[in-house]
């Protein structure tokens, strides 16, 4: 065998080798793939990304104590609309553009609060924001999200997107509960924010896709009968899905829903207790062999 020869059957057997080590690699990844990705690819819906701490009102490098302690405080409705004046207002020498939706002790003591977890800073000139977001939107649905994880024990992700889809493939969150593929389009603004395209984009994504149950929650303790339940009945029309099967109904309080399937929410009474309410729904419905 001469020196070429033998230089080239080295480079086959590198390239063989290169090519073992690549599939090995594949194996790998599909074995750690999130559950949620995993039942998305079953559905013929790759994730390309999800997640992200860019848009977070956290550090990435958070410690879990924190994150866990910040978690609890977003339970309540009063802090997260406190954090969205936090939000639009990052620095001040006083707290007159904190105390819009609570009273000036509660505003001191949230900003301890995010002080103690590395999210502001407080000193003589007054509070600052550490990392700018231009919303509070990125946040609540990581909150959503971290909801159905711990308190479903479901897995789930915020902020994907996914190939293969006509509608643009942007879902705030997507999640697994008693293995339904569960969408749930998270809004921070209270109704009045919430304009007829941005509905119409809700439906295009659950019609493209079909989801176990579908959630439209809106973060408000206003009433979802005014504004966002006309805006789902017309863009249910527009989809071509009219008629008394498609009718929008009054599940409980502000809960409605389409078919038992499609569900719009504010979150009066809790987040956590109306999502339950939404599956228990879906759940109980399927069981008793229902037709979506």
């Amino acid at each position: 065998m001469d020196r070429e020869e033998f230089f080239e059957r080295q480079i086959k057997e590198l390239g063989e080798r290169i090519a073992a080590l690549e599939g090995d690699v594949a194996a790998l990844s599909s074995l750690t793939r999130h559950p949620v990705e995993k039942l998305l690819w079953q559905l013929g819906f790759p994730v390309m990304s999800h997640g992200g701490g860019a848009q977070l009102l956290f550090s990435p490098a958070i410690a879990n104590s924190s994150l866990s302690r910040f978690y609890q405080m977003m339970k309540r409705y009063s802090f997260r609309l406190f954090v969205r004046e936090l939000i639009q207002s990052p620095e001040g020498s006083d707290l007159g553009a904190l105390t819009r939706y609570c009273s000036a002790g509660a505003a001191r003591a949230y900003l301890d609060t995010l002080a103690g977890l590395g999210i502001v800073s407080l000193g003589d000139r007054g509070y600052r924001l550490l990392r700018k977001v231009p919303s509070f939107g990125r946040t609540l649905e990581w909150y959503v999200c971290e909801i159905l994880e711990r308190e479903f024990l479901a897995p789930a992700l915020f902020n994907v997107k996914l190939e293969n889809t006509l509608s643009g493939g942007d879902y705030d969150v997507l999640s697994a509960v008693a293995g339904r593929p569960v969408y749930v389009e998270v809004k921070s603004s209270p109704p009045r924010g919430v304009e007829r395209e941005a509905v119409q984009a809700f439906l295009g994504r659950v019609l493209d896709l079909c989801p176990g149950v579908a959630v439209l929650l809106v973060d408000t303790e206003l009433r979802m009968s005014d504004k966002l339940v006309p805006l789902l009945a017309a863009g249910l029309e527009r989809e071509g899905k009219s008629g008394p099967d498609w009718a929008v109904a009054r599940l409980v309080n502000e809960i409605f829903h389409v078919r038992h399937s499609i569900y719009v929410t504010n979150s009066r009474k809790g987040i956590y207790s109306n999502l339950r309410i939404c599956f228990r729904d879906f759940l109980a419905r399927e069981g008793q062999g229902g037709k979506r």
